[in-house]
């Protein structure tokens, strides 16, 4: 495992519910931008990811400093951020466009890199463990495997919060189970209107319950580690999500609004 996951325990309880400083959150937008999500997909996306930035502003309250990395892939990977960037003060989209193959390991591998508190989790504050938001339409094309097994030596991973959207009707939905490890955190979008629903939801709640302070007493008063705070939240997220999908609207939409294959 990496030793570069440091909390700073001897120093301060991550877990505080009145930190001294603002603590900083990361949400890492992974998206696919191969050649199968050309057109209106990747229009779709945009649009809602334009409109879904400037919202997170002020999501994580007045205690946390939310920030935002983009990194997309199709033939290779490349980051559209060069280092995550403060939602208040960084909230427009750069529009992205979709070609090529779906390169899934070498992205996995690029986050991994970057999962580190000497690249993109150096914040001089506290940090809390950050979002990963994984957005696909299809197959991975390269050794995916080889990737995800580098991914989950990442202590950033395992405390962090995985959610995978799958877009349209042709994606592998078990690479993406084995990305979140929890088949609940796993969703599809089968039109624009789901698209938005869940990008917007996924997104905000996300950032929202990443960078809450929770208890570190369970119901039988017993000391819970940090596992099991994470594990509090990813349940919580897993209730938003479900209910979500669920709901008797985002379901009457494909009723109403063809999909995009």
């Amino acid at each position: 495992m990496s030793n570069d996951f440091e909390f700073e325990f001897e120093d301060y309880d991550p877990l505080e519910a009145k930190p001294i400083t603002k603590k900083s959150m990361v949400i890492f937008f992974v998206i696919d931008t191969s050649e199968s999500m050309k057109g209106k997909k990747i229009d779709d996306l945009n649009r809602v990811m334009r409109e879904i930035i400037p919202q997170l502003a002020g999501v994580g309250g007045c205690n946390t400093e939310l920030k935002y990395a983009v990194l997309s892939f199709s033939s290779g990977c490349k980051w559209i951020t060069s280092e995550p960037m403060i939602v208040e003060d960084n909230n427009s989209w750069k529009d992205l466009s979709a070609n090529g193959i779906t390169d899934l390991g070498m992205a996995f591998e690029e986050l991994t890199s970057m999962l580190s508190r000497k690249k993109f989790l150096k914040s001089p504050s506290l940090s809390y463990a950050p979002v990963i938001f994984l957005m696909t339409d299809g197959y991975p094309t390269d050794n995916y495997k080889k990737g995800l097994e580098k991914l989950k030596n990442n202590n950033w991973y395992k405390y962090g919060m995985k959610i995978a959207l799958g877009i349209g009707d042709y994606f592998d939905e078990s690479v993406l189970e084995e990305f979140t490890e929890n088949k609940e955190l796993v969703v599809k979008a089968a039109n624009s209107s789901q698209l938005a629903k869940l990008i917007k939801t996924i997104a905000v709640t996300s950032s929202q319950i990443a960078s809450k302070s929770m208890t570190i007493v369970s119901d039988e008063e017993n000391e819970l580690d940090y596992e099991d705070v994470e594990g509090n939240k990813q349940k919580e997220m897993v209730k938003i999500v479900q209910d979500t999908v669920s709901d008797d609207e985002f379901i009457e939409t494909l009723e109403l609004e063809d999909g995009w294959d």
